[in-house]
């Protein structure tokens, strides 16, 4: 299953701070909530991987959390992996890569924590958002190590932004590691 996912907004390098991954995290959200209701497979397959707790003989990709609800596209349980391709549209121009804004790789550690299950319930979140978080959160990745390939391509946004505001394309391939009923989907 192949699929694009696009972030707008502070992508923050070293040191970023979990309450920043959180936003990329609900700023993502939408999108991947949407996905599993207008692909024809997935949504015929949310019923079961969507519940919590999961009926007995079926396979769910929720996860609990500190009472919070995470509902991520890959999974282990589900013999997922995945490889990410990034276009990363940012303020500085191409060859750039150590700068005011974060160096890429730091920056993209902190894309990856975003697209996936926080460890914690609020995995450091300090204060709570003004809107509660979604009952489930759709996220992308139950656990970064799923990830097997990543590539990163950088622009320059040509567009006023601040100096840590990107532009993130980023194209999803999900895997299987093996067949199984419950993966079909993908």
């Amino acid at each position: 299953m192949e699929f694009r996912l696009i972030y707008e907004g502070p992508l923050h390098g070293q040191g970023a701070k979990s309450p920043h991954k959180w936003e990329i995290r609900r700023a993502l959200h939408p999108q991947l909530e949407r996905l599993w209701q207008v692909r024809r497979p997935l949504h015929e397959a949310s019923g079961h991987l969507l519940a919590y707790p999961a009926r007995p003989g079926q396979t769910s990709v929720i996860v609990e959390k500190g009472g919070l609800l995470f509902a991520p596209l890959v999974t282990q349980r589900l013999d997922l992996y995945v490889e990410l391709s990034v276009l990363l549209f940012r303020q500085q121009p191409r060859g750039a890569l150590i700068t005011d804004g974060g160096d890429i790789d730091n920056r993209l550690k902190t894309l990856l924590d975003g697209l996936r299950v926080p460890h914690g319930s609020n995995e450091g979140r300090q204060t709570l958002p003004d809107q509660p978080d979604p009952r489930p959160l759709f996220c992308l990745l139950e656990d970064d190590a799923l990830v097997s390939k990543v590539t990163v391509e950088s622009e320059q946004l040509l567009r006023p932004a601040k100096p840590d505001e990107v532009v993130a394309v980023i194209s999803v391939n999900i895997k299987r590691t093996m067949l199984t009923p419950h993966n079909l989907a993908f």
